[in-house]
């Protein structure tokens, strides 16, 4: 429990003591080497520490793993610490280097098989702090030195004198240990003959072999290694047909970030097919004609200036018998469903089979874990025949078909959700027979997951004069409070004309945008990353999300996508940003649809961008919406006249109205038309409500800047009443009493909030989130606040099963709306001459005093402001005590309205206490 104050405070400190201790001196005191080394897996991430014997003035940390590698500069530190995210379970080499030498200090290998912990779809390095403990962790990572001082480390228990040691003779050999050998044995001797190859477990290239005369050997079915090792570089390979048939080529394990291409030419240099494809996608000519005891060529090269001298490429001939006659393939017997011959589940797959008489029909099977485009093509049927293709399901319900007609390729593309599918190849009614073989190529690609933040809900990042700082939020400048100066002025907008809803920011030559760290996950996962662990989890939006969402195999960057945006401007605006990120996820899956998963306003922003470009509804998969305020809310009134927090607890409501006043996305969250006619939110007196027509113009409660208000009514008209079609579902947040209004109290002379009895989460009230046009297939409700709906595990549980096509509810939520309130109590403080209400309190023996300069932020209260009305929730209902001084019993003194509202009691308890 602390108060903004007491945060600030803690913050000075803890940046206070690690100035100090970064900023001893060293000396070099002895020569540099590696005293000790450990690596453990923590938190999901892999841990590394070295200890040198000295502090070098500069020392590099290199990370590199399948192709890709990362580094991190060490300065006069003795002490490395790194925390790794590795990009698979493929082994990590871990490099200390001094500047300007060649060979590195030390080397290491670290196995990550046996290692519990997830991965991430590019290899992440970052500094991390020292852990002093890092010796006497139970389960240590082995490090085997490659080159240098090193230590080898294991777990304890492999440590201990007479533990079991596998023998080095029965271990698989790594790549670099295979060719190690190759070269000792046969490079000496120039290029080796036919039979020195044959018994090799792999061929490496031996240089130069840039030319058809000094191509390297090939073998079929056999792998062949080499490198580009320098922009320009070509490698030669040539192979000898054995027999009458096909030929097919592939070139994989391309280094990371690199661009090959394959070429295969004939024994006169005559092209027979290329395989270009861009970026690291493998590369394959297949259904070269092969003849027995002919030479063939194959050509490697990089395309453009690609290359890399660390890693190997493995090319690979596979020869293919001609059929004199059709008969059964590999894949025999696959006639029915049940003898379905299975594919790998979630790869590409390729294979040649063939029908061995007209009435033949080949099945294969092939299995999905996620929503999934799914690409069939079946192709180079021989004249004569006529092939069809299928997909249907385990029960047989045909789900898509290609019957175009004679030897014309065939091709599917079906989205589908995870599960079973049958690929069904058969000749039709027309078609003739002749000794055939088809191709048939089968693609996944898993359909991308964009996570939509709402309104406050991005990271902002402020540029000016130069300077490159956190505005939203800048932790150090919102803690200031009442004194936030930096937010106001920068994050403040104006219209760029009168009465214009276009605007621009208050303050010129500044440039706001969201923040692009880790293309933008690092805007949404947190709000904040404070080192102080309280604030940042206030402030944690979709960061447990995306690790579950990691967990089931989704990859970031590539399958799942996160949507920062400046959220103060119109969600016309942002609809354009959204349109990029759905085009990106598409290019970067190669999926045909993506998911959509929205909080709070994102949601707006969904229909808006869909409603706006109808043809990008094809384009999507499923939405999700988590408490989106579909007919507005009240919060977002109560922004506009007094100033709200936007859920941040220490976020000065008087900053949230500047931000407010001419932002256009929070006018599009104000109550619709529809909303009034449903409920009404600001009312005459406890029971007459105002109309909308009343609230567009009535001096006492319009806003001021009728453009924007006019604007986002229309933008309500065109959400609330056209349909998208796409499937859609909605989980709404419950069980927290919500902000439904004001009312005016002529009593009190004020206007006066009012509160439901815990049906909405606590920001946008049920009747807006419940709201569902036929075009939402089904809703969910959960007992959750606002803000933390992406973060309640069933929530999360909830979402993973609709990304898969699973619509039951999930445990923790329900099918349909609570019956009966939620637990709940608060108090309304007022004064009577209308100032702020700066009264005394005490909870749990604690003593707090209300200040109109000063915000209280405590962990078991909840403090709104509405202008001089104060409303204190008390989340764990233990009751308040309010002081009374000798000054209150005088006649003079200003008088306090305390009103209690409980679920305890049978009605409000709406005794209008003084004190």
């Amino acid at each position: 429990m602390k108060t903004t104050r007491r945060l600030s405070l803690l913050l000075v400190l803890l940046v206070l003591c690690w100035v100090n201790a970064v900023g001893t001196g060293w000396a070099r005191e002895r020569e540099l080497f590696v005293e000790d080394a450990w690596a453990w897996v923590e938190e999901g991430e892999v841990r590394i520490q070295a200890q040198l014997s000295t502090k070098p003035e500069r020392i590099e940390l290199e990370i590199a793993q399948e192709g890709e590698s990362k580094s991190r500069v060490f300065r006069n530190d003795s002490r490395l610490s790194a925390a790794v995210r590795p990009a698979g379970d493929s082994p990590l080499l871990i490099s200390l280097r001094e500047p300007d030498e060649d060979e590195p200090l030390v080397s290491w290998q670290l196995d990550l098989a046996d290692a519990d912990m997830s991965y991430v779809e590019k290899l992440e390095v970052k500094k991390a702090d020292w852990d002093r403990r890092a010796e006497d962790k139970a389960d240590k990572l082995a490090l085997t030195t490659l080159f240098g001082q090193g230590k080898e480390l294991a777990n304890s228990e492999a440590s201990e004198p007479g533990a079991d040691e596998p023998d080095a003779s029965d271990a698989e050999k790594t790549l670099d240990e295979l060719a190690q050998e190759f070269y000792t044995d046969l490079a000496a001797s120039g290029k080796p003959e036919e039979i020195e190859l044959r018994s090799r477990e792999v061929i490496f290239e031996l240089e130069p072999n840039d030319m058809i005369g000094k191509a390297d050997w090939l073998f079929d079915a056999k792998d062949a290694r080499g490198k580009i090792r320098t922009a320009g570089d070509v490698d030669y390979w040539k192979v000898k047909g054995t027999k009458h048939g096909q030929m097919n080529v592939s070139l994989r394990e391309i280094p990371y970030g690199q661009n090959y291409d394959l070429y295969v030419l004939d024994a006169e240099e005559k092209e027979l097919g290329r395989s270009e494809r861009p970026g690291t996608d493998d590369e394959a000519v297949e259904g070269i004609g092969l003849e027995k005891e002919k030479w063939y060529y194959i050509v490697v090269k990089g395309h453009k200036e690609s290359h890399h001298k660390d890693f190997y490429y493995r090319l690979r001939v596979d020869f293919l018998a001609d059929q004199a006659e059709a008969k059964s393939d590999a894949y025999e017997p696959n006639d029915t469903p049940q003898e379905a011959h299975e594919l790998p589940s979630d790869y590409s797959a390729s294979l040649t089979g063939n029908l061995h008489t007209k009435t033949d029909v080949d099945y294969y099977r092939y299995s999905f874990s996620l929503t999934s485009t799914f690409t069939i093509d079946l192709k180079d049927i021989p004249a004569g025949m006529d092939m069809d293709l299928y997909v249907q399901d385990e029960k047989g319900k045909v789900l898509a078909k290609s019957e175009k007609p004679k030897n014309a390729n065939e091709q599917i593309v079906l989205n589908v959700n995870p599960g079973s599918y049958i690929v069904k190849v058969m000749a039709s009614k027309r078609s003739g027979f002749t000794p055939n073989s088809y191709k048939l190529d089968i693609t996944a690609k898993t359909i991308p997951v964009i996570l939509i933040p709402g309104i406050g809900g991005s990271r902002l990042i402020a540029e000016e004069n130069g300077k490159t700082t956190e505005i939203w939020l800048g932790l150090g400048d919102s803690l200031i409070g009442i004194n936030d100066p930096k937010h106001r002025r920068l994050l403040s907008l104006v219209p760029t004309k009168p009465n214009s809803v276009e605007v621009r920011p208050r303050e010129a030559g500044v440039s706001i945008y969201p923040e692009p760290d880790n293309e933008g996950f690092s805007a949404i996962e947190y709000l904040s990353y404070s080192p102080l662990d309280p604030v940042r989890n206030l402030t944690e939006q979709y960061y447990s999300m995306v690790k579950e969402l990691e967990r089931i195999g989704y990859k970031k960057h590539r399958t799942l996508f996160a949507m920062p945006y400046d959220w103060r401007y119109s969600n016309t605006k942002n609809a354009a940003e959204l349109k990029k990120k759905i085009d990106l996820a598409l290019e970067r899956s190669g999926a045909r649809q993506v998911h959509l998963v929205a909080h709070s306003m994102g949601g707006l922003l969904t229909r808006e961008t869909l409603l706006a470009n109808v043809s990008y509804q094809a384009k999507i998969n499923r939405i999700i919406y988590m408490g989106t305020p579909f007919l507005g809310s009240p919060r977002a009134y109560q922004a506009i006249k007094y100033g709200y927090d936007f859920s941040i607890p220490w976020m000065d409501e008087g900053t949230g109205k500047i931000i407010s006043e001419y932002a256009p996305a929070v006018y599009e969250l104000l109550p619709s038309k529809k909303y009034f006619e449903t409920a009404g939110f600001l009312r005459k007196n406890r029971n007459d409500p105002y109309s909308y027509t009343e609230f567009l113009q009535d001096k006492k409660i319009k806003l001021d800047y009728a453009p924007l208000v006019k604007q986002g009514g229309s933008l309500h008209e065109k959400w609330e009443k056209k349909t998208i079609n796409v499937p859609q579902y909605s989980i709404i947040g419950t069980g927290q009493p919500t902000f439904l209004g004001y009312f005016f109290d002529a009593y009190h002379n004020e206007w006066m909030p009012y509160y439901d009895k815990g049906l909405g989460d606590g920001t946008v009230p049920y009747i807006s989130a419940n709201y569902a046009q036929k075009d939402i297939k089904k809703r969910y409700y959960v007992v959750g606040e606002h803000a933390k709906l992406p973060t309640i595990p069933a929530v999360m549980k909830q979402v993973t099963q609709l990304l898969k096509g699973i619509e039951e509810t999930q445990p923790g939520l329900r099918n349909q709306a609570p019956g009966k309130s939620a637990e709940y109590l608060y108090y309304i403080i007022s004064r009577e001459d209308g100032a702020f209400p700066e009264i005394t309190f005490r909870k749990n023996g604690k003593s707090i005093t209300l200040s109109a300069k000063e915000k209280e932020v405590w962990e078991d209260l909840a403090i709104e402001y509405h202008g001089n009305v104060v409303v204190i929730h008390v989340l764990d209902r233990e009751e308040l005590e309010f002081e009374t001084s000798p000054a209150r019993l005088d006649e003079n003194a200003p008088k306090f309205f305390i009103k209690r509202f409980s679920s305890e009691d049978s009605q409000y308890d709406d005794g209008n206490k003084r004190r």
